[in-house]
Order: C-alpha cells, then structure tokens, then sequence
C-alpha cells in the first residue's frame, strides 16, 4: 500500500475544522484592513496638515484642513469598528478551535489516548464527536462552524485508523510532524525578514525626520516634514506591534527546532503503547505554541459570575 493512501491532508480534517480555520482567516483579515485603513489615515491627516504649514493660498490651507479632518474621522470610524466588532477575537478563538481539532483529529485517525487501537471504531467516534461538542461549547465566540459541512470522520481518517502502526507512523511523520516543521520554520524566517525590513524602514523615516528639523531649523526647506515623518514612524512601529514580527520569529523557531527533535523520537515507538505516547508528546510540543500564541494574543477577559 502506498503512503499517499495514507495519508491526511488539510481537505480530509472534520468540516468542523475547516470552518473554524476559514472563519479564524476572515477575522484576520477584516482585523488587519481595519487597523491598517486606522494607520494610513492617521499618517495622511498628518501629511496635509504638513503641507499646510508652507501655503500662501487661504483656500488651499482651507481644503487641507478640511482633508485632514476628514481623515482623522475616518480613522476614528475605523478605530470604532474595530472595537464594536472585536474581529481579532475571531481571529485568535477561530484560530483556537481549529486547531485543538485538528490535535483530536489526528489522535483520532493514528489511534492515540484517548482513541487508542483496542477500542472499537464505533466507541472511538462516539468519543470523538463528543470531544469535538466539548471544543466548541466551550469557544469564547460564537461563530457558525458548519459552513464547510457536516461531516467529522472524513474517508481518509477511517482508512488511516484501520492501517497498521508502521502506516500510521509513517503518515504521521509526514503529513503532521514534517509538516508543522515545515511550516513553523518557513514563518520564523519570514518574520525574520519582515522585521528587519521594518526596522530598515523607520531607521530611514527616522533620519530624514531629523533631517527634516535641521533644514527647518537653518530656515533651509519652507516645509517642515516632521509631523508628518513622526506620524509614520509612531504607525510603522504600531504596525510592527500588530504583526509581533520579532516574537513569532523566535518563537517559531524555537518551535521548528522542538518538532525536529520530536521527529527523531518517533523510532522509539515500537507498540501501540509507547505510540500513543509518543503522539500525545508531539501533540503537546504542537499545542504548545498555539496557547503561547493565544496568550500573547489575548486579552484577558474574565466572566462574570452569576450570582445564585
């Protein structure tokens, strides 16, 4: 039997997952467009009401006024949305849902605690269906998670859980294991890139604002840019905070060094046993960044306790 049989792609995980994944994407990119329309209007407000400084024209000065008001109101519209809609708290507990599946899943599908091989295939999906209700009950939004379907024990996991310990450990290394190393080595060196090319920037930014005050101190140049440069640099280092590019590089990686050790343990499971151990330990190693995600991510919001 080949490996690609075995194997368990994104396409063949719960609907449940795939919903929540797709739902965790669209709270992100709704948080991001907003909080980057809040910037960009806040550093052109800043540029107009730069420019306004060096015009002569009364009515030139009026309609840059006017602009700049107008894109202080729409940043603040954006700042509104952004806080009457929270999209980042369907970014991170969609994030949050999809993967504690994706973990049961695949715990499912390689017959790990708590679905080990000696149970029945009924008995295992009645467990797993009953973990899932518990994941989603217990989501701190409430978010439509069957839009993709309804099916939760997809063909391909109930193949891989009837295949023997060698298929499954070969699948596992391979479509979870590998892939997650992959994948979190990929993004630190990306985050790495993106915050060097960041920090670059407002160096720059930086120097022509001082540039810009000696030139406007020596009576040089009829347009102060500081303003409007300082305006830049306040954004691109709340851009920078957003995107946390320099703790999701080390984090990251710390995480893809984590997962090769991972790999190199799996020799060590030789029985079902020692298995299932081993795939709870990866599991672990896995989930570990994604709390520490959550946890950076979130605020903490405790809930009321209802008096009895």
């Amino acid at each position: 039997m080949t490996q690609l049989q075995y194997g368990l792609g994104n396409d063949d995980l719960p609907d449940v997952q795939r919903s929540a994944d797709t739902t965790s994407m669209e709270g992100q990119k709704s948080y991001l467009r907003w909080t980057k329309f809040r910037l960009q209007f806040v550093v052109a407000a800043a540029i107009a009401g730069a420019l306004t400084i060096s015009l002569d024209s009364e009515w030139q000065k009026q309609a840059l006024t006017g602009s700049s008001l107008a894109l202080f109101l729409l940043a603040l519209m954006s700042e509104i949305i952004l806080l009457n809609f929270h999209p980042e708290d369907t970014w991170y507990h969609g994030r949050a849902v999809a993967e504690s599946v994706k973990t049961l899943a695949w715990k499912f599908s390689v017959c790990a605690d708590p679905f080990p091989a000696d149970s029945t295939f009924e008995d295992a999906k009645r467990l797993f269906h009953q973990q899932l209700s518990d994941i989603v009950a217990e989501s701190h939004i409430l978010a439509d998670y069957s839009s993709s379907g309804t099916q939760q024990v997809s063909h391909r996991m109930t193949v891989l859980r009837g295949a023997t310990l060698a298929e499954r450990k070969a699948a596992y290394a391979r479509d979870r294991v590998e892939d997650q190393r992959s994948w979190y080595s990929r993004k630190a060196k990306e985050n790495e890139s993106s915050a060097f090319k960041w920090r670059v920037t407002l160096v720059c930014a930086e120097m022509l604002g001082a540039l810009s005050a000696i030139l406007s101190l020596l009576s040089i140049a009829p347009l102060d840019a500081g303003s409007a440069l300082a305006a830049g640099v306040a954004a691109g280092g709340a851009w920078i905070e957003v995107k946390q590019f320099d703790t999701l590089s080390n984090a990251y990686a710390l995480t893809a060094t984590e997962l090769a050790l991972v790999s190199a343990a799996a020799e060590q499971a030789t029985d079902e046993g020692s298995w299932s151990k081993y795939v709870n330990s990866a599991e672990q190693a896995i989930s570990r960044e994604h709390t520490m995600w959550l946890a950076r991510r979130v605020r903490t919001r405790l809930p009321r306790r209802r008096e009895p």
